[in-house]
């Protein structure tokens, strides 16, 4: 398989061999490559010689564009650009491809106007008789004309004829071009009528060349010199080629340049031998005043640090294999120097205070030039200004130091000057030292007065709260700060210049709440129907968060706002009202506050109407009471019962009825009034004093009352007449001595002052209390036939 590879592409070769000619040997001769471009035209000169022992005449001439060989076929593919089986008869001139040759030795063509799809290779299909030949012949078209050549000698020297030539590798008779000289500086072209054309159309080369004879001169060195192709018909240039002339010429005159035409004391001078040579000059002279400097033979003369005796002229002199130049103009160094010893004087005379008006100058003692203007570097910033003065208007506190420059060319600095401005404390200001976090009631407090600067920097410090001067000092302490010592605090820092006052700093004191109490608005008596606002008023800091509020049973109400609104407001709402404020640090109670609330005219209207018929009905129950207590003694004296009443209690089961209250006047009746509400009626019994009964008063032996709560008459036990209990307890026994009269003292209790009433029990609205008090120390009076006493059991 490895040798199939080669044998066949042996094979093929032999082929296209056999298919490009016969046994017979041909041979032609061209060039091997013909240049043009697009639009212009080939001359192909071509001969061919056929060895074959016969002299047989061409038959057949094919032209060929970029052909293939067919193996299928064995034929060659191709676009035809000439065919023609009788090319001795001359050519055509209207074809594009014209055949030149003849039929035995010459196969020359021409191709006007050639194009640029013609770029690639042609093929000459030549055929005589029992004999063919295929020719191939590369041609190279381009889009634009074709460029030029230019060919120089080894070396030009001035003065020496020298020949340049311009090679175009391009000629096609009957295409009329020109080739032309210019050089660069010579507009009058001089050079064109020293050219000569030369024309080369063979088999081995086709050029047109033109050769340039001319002596040139040093000045010409570095020139452009430049060939032209020009199309003479449409007068057009077509191409050019850019060479530089180089002429190899000795030294010219020389001279002298320096870096800086002026050169300053102590800096670096350099100063450089200008020559035209070629080749450049390898040697250098340098004159200081006429007089050669010894030890400087390099173009450059530098001087690392000038002094003022190396100012004057110099001049030079350079050196090449062809020779040397000479002395050129001198040229003069001019060794200047910034002004010297400059300063800035203040020319206030007595000490600067923030806001005076400074004057201050800029002197120097010598200059080379003179000065031409005054730079001041002031506050960060220059100013120039063509005056040595300067003057500063109010001057700042924390101006800067200064400093002055004089300048010529250059600028000499002066050294820095302090104006050293007198002035008042800056950036007085109040800092927290302890805590250094929130302060809290109780805490250790420490503050402190500080600044930034001051000049003169002794000071004295005071202190100020809420405007009103506290101390003097440093720092200001609170051992355990407290909520009246929050306030907005200021210090003030003095020197011998002024005062200055620091912002105010708000001192905050964090404390749970206090001075809780209950506010209501209107008026803690207020009429039922009408609103009633309670607000829970404090002091806390932060602020409370949550208020709380209870009723006078410490029942939570569960509102929790700082206001309480009743509206409107009932009977049932008064009492006692308690509130309870919370905030970060702690939660307080506040005292009670009592809301009454009274009945409406139009309630008590009401109520009095009710009452007037509650009083017709005692007057019928108190006439059946005495019967039933008459009644009663009797019963009890049958039963001989000697119960001592101290300490015992009844119940009486009867429909609850609003309290009236207990008459101040004497010889009170005892009837319900309803006109006031749940108030307390009290009737007054007075028992007859026995034999052995001592009367009674003050101290314990003093009358006790005790609680009854009626809603009928409080004259269910009727006595003969009453009074009332609180002159009972001081006047003693009783003027009357009447056996027949009875009194008690009867009062509301409340439920935990019963023996056999359990107090989580739940009252009961029907059921009413009373305890009767034994008031004697004896035997009680037997009982009398005209008293009735009523027997009370429970």
């Amino acid at each position: 398989m490895h040798l199939l590879g080669p044998s066949l592409l042996l094979l093929a070769n032999i082929l296209e061999y056999l298919a490009f000619s016969d046994s017979s040997k041909w041979r032609v001769e061209h060039p091997h490559t013909l240049y043009s471009w697009e639009g212009a035209c080939v001359w192909i000169p071509c001969t061919y010689t056929v060895y074959s022992g016969r002299k047989d005449e061409l038959e057949e001439l094919i032209v060929y564009r970029n052909y293939k060989y067919d193996e299928a076929t064995k034929s060659f593919e191709g676009l035809i650009l000439y065919n023609d089986t009788k090319p001795w008869k001359g050519p055509d001139p209207l074809e594009r491809v014209q055949f030149l040759g003849d039929q035995r030795s010459n196969c020359t063509i021409h191709i006007n106007p050639v194009l640029e799809e013609d770029d690639g290779w042609l093929g000459l299909r030549m055929i005589k008789k029992n004999s063919k030949w295929m020719e191939r012949i590369d041609l190279n078209v381009s889009k634009t004309p074709l460029p030029l050549q230019i060919q120089l000698p080894p070396e030009i020297q001035e003065f020496r004829e020298a020949t340049l030539t311009c090679l175009l590798n391009f000629s096609c008779p009957g295409y009329n071009i020109q080739l032309q000289w210019s050089l660069e500086g010579d507009p009058g072209g001089s050079l064109k009528e020293r050219a000569i054309t030369l024309t080369s159309l063979t088999t081995k080369t086709i050029s047109t060349q033109s050769k340039l004879t001319f002596q040139p001169r040093w000045t010409q060195h570095g020139k452009n010199l430049t060939c032209q192709l020009w199309d003479r018909k449409a007068e057009q240039m077509l191409s050019k080629a850019t060479v530089l002339l180089d002429v190899k010429h000795a030294p010219e005159p020389s001279r002298v340049e320096i870096f800086s035409s002026t050169a300053k004391e102590g800096d670096q001078v350099v100063m450089t031998c200008m020559s035209l040579a070629n080749p450049p000059p390898t040697n250098y002279t340098w004159y200081h005043n006429g007089v050669a400097v010894p030890g400087r033979t390099s173009k450059i003369f530098q001087i690392p640090a000038v002094l003022l005796s190396q100012a004057g002229k110099y001049s030079c002199m350079a050196e090449n294999r062809l020779g040397s130049s000479q002395i050129g103009q001198e040229t003069e160094l001019d060794i200047q120097y910034a002004p010297k010893e400059v300063t800035t004087v203040i020319e206030n005379p007595m000490r600067i205070q923030e806001g005076d008006t400074v004057t201050l100058s800029c002197n120097y003692s010598s200059s080379n030039p003179g000065v031409t203007q005054y730079v001041w570097n002031f506050q960060g910033s220059q100013m120039k200004q063509p005056h040595e003065v300067l003057i500063i208007q109010k001057v700042a506190w924390n101006t800067r130091p200064i400093t002055c420059a004089a300048c010529n060319q250059w600028c000499s600095w002066a050294p820095i000057v302090n104006l050293d401005v007198q002035y008042a404390p800056k950036d007085v200001r109040v800092q927290q030292i302890i805590p250094s976090s929130e302060i809290r009631s109780g805490n250790r407090v420490r503050l402190e007065c500080n600044f930034s600067s001051s000049r003169p920097r002794d000071v004295r410090f005071f202190w100020k709260k809420n405007g009103i001067f506290l101390k003097e000092g440093k720092e200001l302490s609170f051992d355990s700060v407290s909520p009246e010592d929050a306030g907005n605090y200021n210090c003030f820092v003095n020197n011998s210049i002024g005062q200055t006052m620091s912002e105010a700093r708000t001192l905050q004191v964090l404390y749970a709440p206090r001075m809780l109490h209950v506010a209501i608005s209107p008026k803690d008596q207020v009429m039922e129907g009408k609103k009633a606002i309670l607000t829970c008023e404090s002091d806390a800091n932060p602020p409370v968060l949550q208020y709380t509020w209870f009723d006078w049973k410490n029942q939570n109400l569960h509102h929790y706002d700082q206001m309480l609104r009743l509206d409107p407001v009932k009977i049932q709402h008064s009492g006692a009202y308690r509130c309870e404020a919370t905030n970060q640090l702690g939660r307080v109670q506040s005292p009670p506050s009592t809301l009454t609330v009274y009945y409406s005219p139009e309630t008590i209207g009401r109520r009095v109407a009710v009452g007037v018929g509650f009083c017709l009905a005692t007057l019928l129950l108190a006439f059946w009471g005495v019967k039933l207590q008459r009644s009663w003694k009797r019963i009890r004296s049958q039963q001989g019962l000697q119960e001592s009443s101290s300490g015992q209690s009844f119940f009486v089961r009867k429909q609850k009825v609003r309290r009236a209250p207990l008459s101040e006047e004497p010889n009170s009746l005892g009837c319900y009034n309803p006109v006031m509400e749940d108030a307390v009626s009290y009737a007054a019994l007075r028992f007859p004093v026995g034999d052995n009964d001592t009367p009674r008063t003050g101290g314990s032996g003093s009358l006790k009352q005790e609680e009854f709560t009626q809603k009928s008459s409080s004259a269910a036990i009727h006595p003969p007449s009453f009074r009332d209990a609180r002159t009972l307890e001081t006047e003693g026994p009783s003027p009357n001595t009447d056996d027949t009269v009875t009194y008690s003292v009867l009062k509301k209790c409340r439920v935990g002052d019963y023996e056999n009433v359990l107090p989580n029990s739940p009252e009961d609205e029907g059921i009413h209390y009373s305890e009767l008090v034994h008031l004697g120390v004896g035997e009680r009076p037997q009982a009398q036939e005209a008293v009735e006493y009523v027997t009370l059991k429970h």
